[in-house]
């Protein structure tokens, strides 16, 4: 075919077409490709890029190739592309896959003019870099950035095992910069709720998922559950209570105990909702102190700023100065699920579901597992 004829000759002759909106232009609009704010030229024997009628830029993978050292192979049997061994992607699909997962991209790959055309956003996050287009003058300007940056929302509790993690896909995708801000899941949201830039959202419970969903904040299709956890109760370990159950923080020996804030931190809430179990709630409440995140709340334990506290069992278990006295019980809360979903107003999104990805494969299921973490 003249088609296989042109790959074999020209070692792979693919061209892709820019993912992202701009405002409808004239189809004659003149088409410039830049990288990190720099537009370069491009042979004529690439193909020549143009704007489609979707408003869509198209313009050959070579110069991508060429640019960022991109190795691609081309198998005439399947029909499929694969760019540096991992990232494929075949002709009249709609989706591209990595060596975490499927991303579906927003058109489908077809073959024009002898050349395979596909989305150059879909294409270059997976790869681990960003674009952007501009329109001005008549001039249409795609802007392929040498590096993405992500910013993702996490649970205080995944604190440590996150940081990992970031280390580990740093080895993979040495371009895409993981900005990773820790905090109570409540004030995440809220965070989230009110407009801050952020990729991903990896909670320590789904109620507050589930509320950024009921509000239209969410990519609803990315959401999966993670993880799950187990609620302790801990003392400092010098500590000579008799404390062997959560029923009886309610003992003179306790004259605080550390919380997390429950409208913003759920280890507060699954905290609360245990004491109400037990009919104890408003004792416990009069002794209580109330932290940022579980955190702070372990914190004051370890520093004997509070007789006990109720954290994650993955906390206790970073912790040399606590020792867990009692589990509660798993009736006696809603089940822990840390879930995790990309942000509907992401700029990144293959990026982003990449990441997302990363975080079900057997390399950060490893380190979740190391840190005491329940894989689902």
């Amino acid at each position: 075919m003249k088609l296989f004829k042109k790959l074999s000759m020209l070692g792979v002759l693919l061209a892709i077409m820019i993912g992202v909106f701009i405002a409808p232009v004239s189809a004659a609009a003149k088409a410039v490709v830049a990288f990190d704010g720099s537009p370069i030229s491009i042979s004529s024997s690439y193909g020549t890029p143009f704007i489609d009628s979707a408003n869509r830029m198209q313009v050959p993978i070579r110069v991508i190739a060429e640019k960022l050292g991109a190795k691609v192979a081309w198998d005439g049997a399947s029909q499929t592309a694969t760019i540096n061994g991992t990232i494929k992607i075949k002709v009249g699909s709609n989706e591209i896959t990595t060596a975490y997962g499927t991303i579906t991209m927003n058109t489908t790959a077809v073959i024009k003019n002898d050349r395979l055309y596909i989305p150059v956003r879909s294409v270059a996050n997976a790869m681990g870099y960003g674009v952007s287009a501009s329109n001005e003058n008549g001039v249409v300007t795609a802007d392929i950035t040498t590096k993405v940056d992500l910013t993702i929302s996490a649970a205080a509790s995944l604190k440590d095992a996150m940081s990992e993690i970031k280390t580990l896909y740093a080895k993979e995708k040495p371009k895409t910069n993981l900005n990773i801000n820790f905090g109570g899941s409540g004030a995440l949201q809220q965070q989230i709720e009110q407009g801050a830039d952020v990729d991903l959202f990896f909670s320590a419970a789904t109620s507050n998922m589930d509320t950024l969903k009921s509000k239209g904040l969410l990519i609803d299709s990315t959401i999966k559950n993670l993880l799950g956890n187990k609620l302790v109760l801990v003392v400092p370990n010098d500590s000579n209570t008799a404390l062997n159950s959560f029923s009886v923080v309610t003992d003179a020996s306790v004259k605080k105990i550390a919380l997390g804030e429950p409208s913003t931190v759920p280890a507060g809430k699954y905290a609360e909702q245990v004491f109400t179990y037990l009919k104890i709630l408003d004792q416990v409440k009069a002794k209580a102190v109330y932290g940022s995140d579980v955190k702070q709340v372990l914190n004051w334990v370890e520093t004997g700023n509070a007789d006990a506290g109720v954290v994650y069992l993955t906390d206790a278990k970073l912790s040399t100065k606590v020792k867990v006295v009692a589990t509660a019980s798993e009736e006696s809360h809603k089940a822990i699920v840390y879930p995790a979903a990309l942000i509907k107003t992401t700029n990144n999104y293959t990026a982003s579901k990449d990441f997302l990805n990363f975080l079900t494969s057997d390399k950060a299921k490893a380190v979740f597992d190391k840190y005491g973490f329940e894989v689902l």
